[in-house]
């Protein structure tokens, strides 16, 4: 309710404004509806969502973005020039990678650094105040996982964490390793980090974008491990081993490739009999059906198998007298216009009489279908339910995918798709 004293207006600057309490916003929200003419408000946050919509609808938004590696790095250097401060180029782009864009975190790291160098800053001092001292083990370390050595692999992991680094701060630089790996896989080159580290890292992302992929997925799953673990040193050691078994987990691309040449095998192998192909070549030797009507001839196709009486079907949108046979029919025998079959007994009374007319329909030529009590056939759905537990099988006895069964016992094959078959 009071003006300001020298100047136009009174500022009030609330900074971490997410950490008021809801009675606190609530308590707000009616100056902020009717504000005073001489004030200003300036609410500051990192985490916007906490704010509550009814806040956010009565300010102007400012989205401030982060500040490049580089101008924070000459912003620092341009400080330490002015306060008589010492420092090796690495130690100040340590401190600007470790605050994340944030100029006020950087200052306070560059203050921190120092204190502790006594206006000298040390490489080395300050990838032990950040928790990186020998951030080269841990590239060693990713490098290990990848080829599978994981006995060496544990060897490093200790050796880290005797220096006392602690396992989150080592899964968190394995998560930084996997990700510049994968930027400089895409990008090839990345100019926020240093050009020894670009060596290592460029050697990493040789192995591949879909292993470096899955090694990050595994790392964040362990992240979460890690906080409810009883034993963070465990579940690190445990991270490191699933990180060495998992590089040896065959790319999804490569069992694709694999089951598609393998099925083109077997098709080329195997004289299996194609339906449609058999009808486009018999349609050359038709029986010919002359219409009292009319004294052109027309060419009327009779199926010389069962096969093909069903593929009739489907072509003249009989679909529900097709959806019966290969549901519940059992085939006993079959020739031009006759077919005996056991039925199962749920199957509709008027069934033999329906494809009987049906087929004499299409083929204007006189059907006898009959019924048996003999086994006959598997029904054709039967048929290729065994197909595909045959199929199965043969998938699982591979030596890729029984790699797979071996780590994932609960896993199960739900279908199978010959996605060159078009």
């Amino acid at each position: 309710m009071y003006s300001p004293n020298n100047a136009r207006y009174k500022v009030y600057i609330i900074d971490e404004v997410h950490m008021l309490s809801n009675a606190a916003f609530n308590a707000l929200l009616k100056t902020l509806e009717e504000p005073p003419q001489n004030v200003k408000f300036i609410f500051a946050t990192t985490e916007i969502k906490k704010i509550p919509a009814t806040i956010i609808s009565r300010c102007q938004k400012f989205d401030l973005q982060r500040v490049d590696i580089a101008t924070l790095t000459n912003h620092l250097k341009r400080i330490c020039k002015a306060e008589n401060i010492l420092y090796e180029n690495d130690s100040i782009y340590q401190i600007c990678k470790a605050s994340e864009g944030s100029v006020r975190d950087a200052l306070s790291l560059l203050d921190q650094a120092a204190s502790l160098c006594q206006d000298n800053i040390k490489d080395e001092i300050v990838l032990s105040m950040l928790g990186l001292n020998g951030y080269e083990k841990n590239v060693e370390l990713f490098e290990l996982c990848l080829l599978n050595k994981c006995e060496e692999a544990l060897k490093i992991y200790d050796d880290i964490i005797q220096n006392g680094i602690q396992p989150i701060q080592i899964i968190s630089n394995l998560l930084e390793i996997s990700h510049l790996a994968s930027r400089v896989n895409i990008i090839k080159f990345d100019p926020n980090i240093t050009e020894a580290l670009q060596v290592s890292i460029s050697k990493i992302s040789s192995h591949g974008l879909p292993k470096i992929v899955k090694f990050w997925q595994i790392l964040i799953k362990c992240v979460e491990e890690l906080r409810y673990a009883p034993n963070e040193q465990q579940a690190g050691s445990m991270a490191i081993i699933k990180l060495c078994y998992g590089s040896i987990m065959p790319d999804p691309n490569e069992f694709l490739e694999k089951i598609s040449n393998q099925t083109k095998d077997n098709l080329n192998n195997n004289n299996t009999n194609n339906v449609k192909s058999n009808i486009e070549s018999d349609l050359k030797k038709v029986k010919r059906f002359e219409s009292p009507d009319n004294d052109e001839s027309k060419i009327i196709y009779v199926p010389k198998t069962f096969e093909e009486v069903l593929n009739l079907l489907l072509v003249h949108k009989e679909a529900l007298l097709h959806a019966q046979i290969i549901n519940n029919v059992h085939l006993i025998s079959y020739s031009e216009g006759s077919i005996k079959i056991r039925l199962k007994d749920n199957t509709d009374s008027k069934f033999l009489k329906k494809l009987s007319s049906t087929l004499e329909n299409i083929t204007k030529t006189k059907w006898l279908v009959s019924q048996s009590e003999e086994e006959g056939e598997k029904t054709i759905v039967e048929k290729q339910n065994s197909k595909l537990d045959k199929n199965k099988e043969q998938i699982k006895s591979n030596p890729h995918f029984a790699e797979v069964f071996k780590h994932f016992p609960q896993a199960e094959i739900t279908s199978i798709e010959d996605k060159d078959s078009s």
